[in-house]
């Protein structure tokens, strides 16, 4: 092989795929597989929003120094694939899932995606908290904690690779705005008065749950009140924050089923 001849014919292929680059509209997640084309230089996206949850280990990679790497990978284990088993469940089912890490995303489409994002991370958050912490509290390990971001956006999304062997690459704001704010819990603790592992959403995702608050934008209050009679806001407001994409506030919440009226939440949305 020569080499410069290789570097020319990268570069002749690249420029055509930059010349031919195409953006096709896109209404349904589910429709990505086939839609986000492979060989195409066509990325799919338009102006359809959607919802993606992102959740992540936070400050893995100092805990790794720390731990055996066979501890960390049971770790990673039962964190990742319990995380990817609630976005999977029938009762909020996501469109989309995909691995990144330690952590991974879920995509929600449709009229009750904030929602379904919501109710996924309030569930996994529970598990986390009562079960995977407490599994592996050690001197070492005791600090574990969770970052998780919920945004709405536009989507850009496309296969890259080669036949047989390829990922779907997000290069839209959806993704990256969720991990993003996750990130806030991390970068800025002191915003988040003591919460742990709290769940973080943006303002697009906030204007859902103000246009129908049935969904959870109140506390029950144990049930002993109706829902929108309680009026304690289950989202904490943070406007200390400012970003060129995601504004100058976002919203957090540390809020847990409730016993009485989890199944209800959920039962709304069918």
């Amino acid at each position: 092989m020569q080499i410069d001849d290789f570097i020319e014919e990268l570069k002749e292929k690249a420029e055509k795929r930059f010349d031919d680059f195409k953006i096709a509209e896109i209404e349904s997640i589910s429709s990505i597989k086939e839609d986000a084309y492979l060989e195409k230089p066509t990325w799919v996206g338009g102006d359809n929003k959607f919802v993606c949850l992102f959740v992540d280990l936070d400050k893995s990679s100092k805990i790794s120094f720390k731990k055996h790497p066979v501890t960390m990978a049971k770790i990673y284990d039962y964190f990742t694939q319990t995380l990817v088993d609630v976005f999977n469940h029938e009762s909020f089912c996501a469109d989309y899932v995909d691995i990144k890490g330690d952590g991974a995303f879920a995509i929600y489409e449709g009229e009750h995606a904030s929602y379904k994002a919501f109710y996924a991370s309030i569930t996994f958050r529970k598990i986390f908290e009562e079960k995977i912490k407490t599994k592996f509290q050690d001197d070492e390990g005791g600090n574990l904690s969770c970052k998780i971001g919920i945004h709405k956006d536009k989507i850009l999304v496309k296969k890259i690779g080669k036949r047989g062997d390829y990922n779907e690459v997000w290069a839209g704001r959806l993704v990256n705005n969720a991990a993003k704010l996750s990130k806030q819990f991390q970068d800025a603790p002191e915003k988040f008065n003591g919460a742990k592992s709290p769940i973080i959403i943006s303002e697009e995702v906030y204007k859902d749950f103000v246009a129908q608050p049935k969904f959870g934008l109140y506390n029950c209050h144990n049930g002993d009140t109706d829902i929108l009679e309680q009026r304690n806001p289950v989202f904490i407001e943070v406007t200390d924050f400012s970003d060129d994409t995601l504004g100058d506030k976002f919203y957090y919440t540390q809020v847990g089923w409730c016993v009485h009226c989890a199944d209800n939440y959920i039962d709304k949305l069918n």
